[in-house]
């Protein structure tokens, strides 16, 4: 069975750097000894009785409102191409049909959603799914109805290899300001980055005696990712073109680029990697907090900034040492607070409370009354997308089930996590603009 393709708990998580925290779904009857302090669904339910806040994911240059419906009408009409639901005269195997015909109803439903979205980039983002989704039904249905195949596909992808190979030529780092040229650029630069990946898979299949409708499905659900990502990269290099006082920025960033990675070097011995090595027992014993630092430690010890600017990509680099001097920051915190005795080792659904509202009420400061809003961004919206998520597995208990409180450590966890980082935000963006401001 295919994994969905719509937004994951995983990919939300993982997407602000936090390790996943495990599901709450059908944990109701826990067994907890005499001693150990217990919460009820519904006092979770008053714990999370105010929402996480609504930050959306947006780009200082909108995607166009007329290309994004301009999408949305190809899409349709391509879902509308198909006999979809489809029915056993049309695809006897069963087993095919269901999974088109289970596609099929994924992909109207996430392009009916994403007229929902809150920012043009979020609505962007939404149709870039409902493309791959209806790739796998279209290409399904054109193996079985015409024949298609997988050398079919692969000439596919050569043409968009071609005209990816054409944007990357003319793609420079542009901006009316250095701040717009990093969000902006590293955002078409994910989206670059995303397009080769499914590229490379959709080239580098080969057709086999055993192939069926369903690999063609999914070689072409491959295929429309990788055209969705790069019409995508491209629209958005064309808004910033357009833009009165845009300039190529290149070469202020790869100073600011220089400057943030040796800042990160700086900085990086604070995170106290020699610290607080955990064994099993420990971890059973750790509060959220000594849970959430170790984490945060493991983040930085990952990835090399200096590797990234080095290969020019300038943009990345500059998120990257962002989201390290949030972590590095994050990590000063939650150890102060520790050695000073002061982590919350939650013995009731109120120490519950307190870390969740501290969460909130820190991510919320940060997205009202930072300097630096369009860098602020680069964390908020991953942060309030956590805390969102984490709610929701909270509210998953009824509110008769009654379990012990330990139950909730990794939760808890993210939550301070939350805290942590949100509350390093906005020094992380004041370094940042600094470098930037520079040129």
């Amino acid at each position: 069975m295919r994994e969905s393709t719509g937004r994951t708990r995983r990919g939300i998580l993982a997407g602000a750097g936090a390790a996943v925290t495990a599901s709450l779904a059908g944990c109701s009857g826990l067994p907890f000894g005499d001693d150990e302090p217990t919460v009820t669904g519904e006092q979770l339910s008053a714990v999370l009785d105010e929402e996480a806040p609504a930050i959306p994911d947006r780009l200082p240059v909108g995607m166009g409102r007329s290309y994004l419906d301009e999408v949305a009408s190809e899409l349709e009409s391509a879902l509308a191409s198909v006999p979809a639901p489809f029915d056993a005269a049309q695809i006897p195997n069963g087993a095919i049909r269901d999974q088109l015909n289970h596609e099929s109803e994924t992909a109207r439903e996430t392009l009916a959603g994403a007229g929902e979205e809150p920012a043009p980039w979020e609505r962007a983002g939404s149709l870039r799914r409902a493309r791959q989704e209806m790739g796998f039904v279209v290409g399904g249905w054109t193996a079985i109805d015409d024949d298609r195949t997988i050398p079919d596909v692969r000439e596919d992808g050569e043409v968009i290899r071609g005209e990816l190979d054409t944007f990357r030529r003319r793609w420079a780092y542009l901006g009316t300001d250095t701040i717009e040229a990093v969000v902006v650029n590293s955002a078409i630069a994910g989206l670059v980055r995303a397009c080769i990946g499914d590229l490379n898979h959709v080239l580098s299949v080969r057709e086999r005696d055993s192939t069926t409708v369903l690999d063609v499905a999914e070689a072409d659900e491959r295929l429309a990712s990788a055209r969705g990502e790069l019409r995508d990269a491209a629209h958005l290099l064309d808004r910033l073109r357009e833009r009165d006082g845009v300039r190529d920025r290149r070469d202020a960033l790869a100073a600011a680029a220089d400057a943030l990675v040796d800042r990160v070097d700086e900085r990086r011995p604070a995170a106290g990697f020699d610290e607080g090595v955990f064994t099993a027992e420990a971890d059973r014993e750790a509060t959220p907090a000594e849970r959430a630092l170790r984490d945060l430690r493991d983040d930085i010890r990952r990835g090399d900034i200096g590797e990234t600017r080095d290969a020019g990509a300038f943009p990345q680099a500059i998120v990257e040492a962002h989201n390290a001097l949030a972590t590095i920051g994050a990590v000063e915190t939650l150890r102060a607070r520790i050695d000073a005795g002061e982590a919350i080792n939650p013995a009731s659904v109120e120490d519950v409370d307190t870390i969740r509202t501290r969460a909130r009420e820190a991510l919320v400061a940060v997205h009202a009354d930072g300097a630096y809003p369009r860098l602020d961004r680069l964390q908020t919206h991953r942060l309030a997308a956590v805390l969102g998520y984490v709610d929701d597995e909270l509210s998953h208990f009824d509110a008769d089930d009654e379990f012990a409180l330990s139950r909730l450590n990794w939760e808890l966890r993210d939550y301070v996590r939350i805290e942590a980082v949100a509350r390093s935000v906005g020094d992380a963006s004041a370094a940042v603009a600094r470098a930037l401001e520079r040129e």
